[in-house]
């Protein structure tokens, strides 16, 4: 599933590859599940529902990324490929500024990513 792009997690050092739930900050890729561990710790555990709210929307957008990139894969047809790419694509987008205001969010804690 992946297309050949591998990143290293900043968190735990193992492989983040296209087809996983991970996201980008300012210190390069992050499995999603390190990232909800660093915010959680960072937080020691109560985290503001504003955070919770955007990390909850993050959760979607980034299970509907992996579940387009598999729908990419089973598309028969170039046409049915491409509109799910493209669709993918403005999810990709989407997703990339709801991170960034996550961690403008994050700043105002003083909690920087």
């Amino acid at each position: 599933m992946s297309s050949g792009r591998v990143w290293k997690c900043y968190r735990c050092g193992k492989d983040v590859v296209p087809g996983m739930r991970f996201t980008f900050t300012r210190n390069g890729a992050i499995h999603w599940e390190c990232f909800r561990l660093n915010v959680s710790e960072a937080f020691k555990g109560s985290i503001p529902e504003d955070v919770n709210v955007l990390m909850e929307l993050m959760d979607y957008l980034n299970e509907g990324i992996v579940r387009l990139r598999e729908l990419e894969m089973r598309a028969l047809s170039d046409g049915v490929r491409e509109g799910i790419i493209n669709r993918r694509k403005i999810l990709e987008g989407e997703a990339a500024r709801v991170m960034k205001d996550l961690e403008s969010l994050l700043g105002s804690y003083g909690i920087k990513y």
